[in-house]
């Protein structure tokens, strides 16, 4: 599950680092593109969702942001276990490519990534 807590990690840094984050609708959809079932994509988002509000809340104050991010990875991780080894599998690749993608853009590695 530690990949997992890098997975959601960075997905949080994503949406932070961008503009404008992506929307629901736009992970759900990277998500599926990378194999993951619409059923689990859907889950994950709905668990992330969850979160939203209390990030924004957290928002400039980092040990408050780490408290929530501790709650979403622990209902991340609950949630992803109950999914079919496929659905882990895609997950676990998708967070290797957003890893990669992350460290080509910002010329180091991802935070989090010796977890």
């Amino acid at each position: 599950m530690c990949k997992l807590f890098v997975a959601v990690a960075l997905l949080a840094i994503t949406a932070s680092a961008q503009p404008t984050p992506p929307t629901a609708d736009q992970v759900k959809a990277e998500l599926v593109a990378a194999g993951v079932s619409e059923t689990a994509a859907a889950g994950l988002i709905a668990v992330g969702e969850k979160y939203k509000d209390q990030f924004i809340a957290a928002k400039g104050d980092k040990e408050a942001g780490k408290k929530v991010f501790d709650q979403l990875r622990t209902d991340a991780e609950t949630y992803i276990k109950t999914q079919p080894e496929a659905d882990q599998t895609a997950f676990v690749a998708f967070i290797q490519n957003k890893k990669a993608e992350f460290e080509a853009n910002h010329g180091g590695p991802a935070p989090l990534s010796g977890v």
